[in-house]
């Protein structure tokens, strides 16, 4: 999800290149588990009824 709704790569002077291309997924990978970290969404309540 993270993905396809965060920023867009620039193209040009700007963008980031191959570079960019290879390591935005550890970067998303980090954002999600950095906000699965955060977010309690009472799953764990519901589960353990």
């Amino acid at each position: 999800m993270l993905k396809y709704c965060g920023p867009k790569s620039l193209s040009g002077s700007f963008g980031g290149g191959i570079g960019e291309d290879q390591f935005s997924s550890f970067m998303i990978q980090e954002q999600a588990a950095a906000l699965a970290s955060r977010i309690d969404l009472g799953f764990g309540k519901w589960v353990s009824q």
